[in-house]
């Protein structure tokens, strides 16, 4: 706690010593904590083509203050109404959703304006947490088209912004702010691209108001993904005001999967990781994130602790058939979520006919008795519910002794640990029981995804890990990362933004390696008498022998080897690896 407000008391100095207006420092509360932000009118005066710290940061705040948990839903929109009033906004409305219990297919959300010399600032605030049972809309993707729960969820945000402009009578130039966090975040990029779409087709929301792509600013954190067009498509020039925050170390913004033809709208920004940044073990990224815990869930965790992911070794027996990884340095969780949703998405469900036929309705039942929306069954504890699942040592034994067309046992085998975690008593059995078996399917898939990589399967079940892949969906630390990437907090130090690429380098059997990174003039791995060091980079061996190096595109390397052949690879986090070199000579560079 000491730490926490440490740093608050730290805030308004890192602000004016970089010459920020004192004007422009408002307070707003999100849950039980109160946190600064800054804003001015002039930000809606810059290109909105490019990634402006200050638009982000304010957008940020707009999507933290529609948290609130307040038991009386009639107060629910209090914060977000707070800090409009500080931003100087009138005409503030918020939709039903905001001010009744959430239900499995509601959304939250609302609307504000203010005039700006000639043109209306619109501003749209979607509710991003406490959403009990709504959470059940996000398994909600339907056989065909975009994402059915986001698709009907942005749909109705846009039928709102059509009413609001009509009943406060808005006319002339207008612009759109729009921001949301997790399921506000692809609820606000697919209302963002539809009224882009609109304005494409000459059909606006309204003839008494005009519009363009250069008047959208849409600011998305870590948005699943609902859109079904070509990626060529949604990261056209049309959607350029639409811009996405992703943690690569996140599994949301991975869901639904691109592997079945998912997308989002506009730019991805990712910050920075291992894998991504050279510089990521030299800033002061970690500094500020250990120091900004003042908000919600701090409690839980006393640092990043996605930075300690660890990998386990499944042993020879298994790993040598498939040549799964038998080593890690500096285990990358983020390599552990990608590789998990694609599994699960390909080998497991393997197909979106599959998933909208044979596991959307169960899915949604358990999230929504989760959440407490079912009646006959109580609503669960999250944290019990993890300390549930990882006290069950036999789940990790039943994957690893998983061979072929045995994922009907699994589920089978999981039935008393299902009953145990919705609490089946006398008076609920037959409704858990039925739970139970509406994903029995959904149960005999999730064991076909791992039987062959049961690397991830170790990983996923291990406590720690579990705690970091929540870690990693936490709005705070993405708040935190805004902030490190922010010049008025960091100055010179700030951190980059970057398109989440990477290199990895494969090195077929070596006998040793060597590789220096120039701009930091530093050895940044080394692998001699069979054994990986490494100081910045994460890298795995392989049963076989072989090493994979995972490269941040921002680096410069010279490397000696001694191996029988080394290729180059580049990670895009959506479309998986591409070679782009083969035959790589034994001492080189990469740049």
């Amino acid at each position: 706690m000491r730490i926490k407000f440490k740093f608050l008391l730290l805030l308004p100095f890192l602000f004016t010593s970089i010459g920020c207006s004192k004007s422009d420092k408002i307070t707003f509360k999100s849950g039980d904590f109160e946190f600064e932000t800054y804003y001015n009118d002039k930000y809606f005066l810059l290109d909105n083509r490019e990634l402006h710290e200050e638009i982000a940061l304010a957008s940020h705040a707009m999507a933290l203050a529609t948290f609130n948990g307040n038991k009386d839903y009639s107060l629910r929109g209090t914060y977000l109404k707070q800090l409009w009033k500080a931003e100087h906004f009138e005409n503030m409305w918020l939709n039903e959703g905001f001010y009744n219990k959430p239900e499995t297919d509601s959304i939250g959300y609302g609307i504000a304006s203010k005039k700006i010399q000639d043109f209306t600032l619109l501003a749209i605030a979607v509710r991003g947490g406490n959403y009990d049972a709504e959470w059940a809309s996000n398994l909600t993707i339907g056989a065909e088209g975009d994402a059915q729960g986001f698709n009907e969820a942005s749909n109705k945000v846009v039928e709102g912004l059509i009413r609001f402009i009509d009943v406060y009578q808005i006319t002339g130039h207008v612009k759109v702010w729009i921001s949301g966090y997790s399921r506000a975040a692809i609820t606000s990029n697919m209302t963002a691209g539809k009224l882009l779409n609109r304005i494409n087709a000459n059909n606006l929301t309204s003839k008494n108001v005009s519009c363009t792509a250069d008047d959208i600013y849409a600011y998305c954190f870590e948005p699943p993904m609902g859109v079904q067009v070509l990626l060529e498509e949604a990261r056209s020039d049309l959607y350029h005001g639409i811009h996405n925050f992703i943690n690569y170390n996140d599994p949301v913004p991975l869901v639904a999967p691109y592997e079945w033809g998912f997308t989002r709208y506009g730019t991805d920004h990712y910050y920075p990781d291992r894998l991504n940044d050279i510089y990521f073990d030299e800033s002061e990224r970690e500094k500020i994130i250990t120091l900004y815990h003042f908000t919600y869930g701090a409690q839980n965790f006393a640092h990043y602790s996605v930075d300690e992911w660890k990998f386990f070794d499944v042993g020879e027996e298994y790993a040598k058939e498939n040549n799964l990884p038998r080593e890690s340095v500096n285990p990358s969780q983020g390599r552990f979520v990608h590789a998990f949703i694609h599994e699960l998405a390909n080998t497991g469900i393997q197909s979106r006919e599959n998933y909208a036929n044979f596991v959307q309705k169960g899915v949604r039942d358990i999230m929504a008795a989760v959440m407490g929306a079912n009646s006959k069954i109580e609503k669960i504890d999250l944290k019990n519910l993890v300390q549930i699942i990882f006290e069950y040592d036999f789940i990790k034994t039943l994957i690893m002794e998983l061979e072929e067309d045995q994922g009907p046992q699994f589920a089978m085998d999981v039935e008393m640990l299902f009953l145990q975690i919705f609490g089946a008593n006398k008076d609920n059995f037959e409704e858990v029981k039925n739970l139970y078996e509406e994903n029995f399917m959904f149960f005999n898939m999730f064991a076909e995804a791992f039987k062959i990589r049961k690397d991830i399967m170790t990983q996923l079940l291990f406590r720690d890990n579990a705690m970091g892949i929540i870690i990693g969906h936490i709005p705070e630390v993405s708040y935190s990362f805004l902030s490190s990437c922010d010049s008025r907090f960091m100055g010179k130090k700030a951190c980059k933004f970057n398109d989440g690429t990477y290199d990895v380098l494969h090195i077929e059997k070596p006998t040793s390696f060597t590789l220096i990174e120039k701009n930091i003039k530093k050895e940044v791995f080394s692998y001699k008498d069979g054994v990986m060091k490494s100081s910045h980079l994460a890298a795995e061996k392989m049963a076989d022998g072989s090493i994979d190096i995972y490269l941040p595109r921002n680096g410069e390397y010279e490397y000696i080897s001694d191996s029988l052949g080394l290729s180059l690879g580049v990670v895009d986090p959506l479309q998986g690896e591409t070679i782009a070199s083969t035959n790589l000579p034994q001492k080189g560079e990469i740049n």
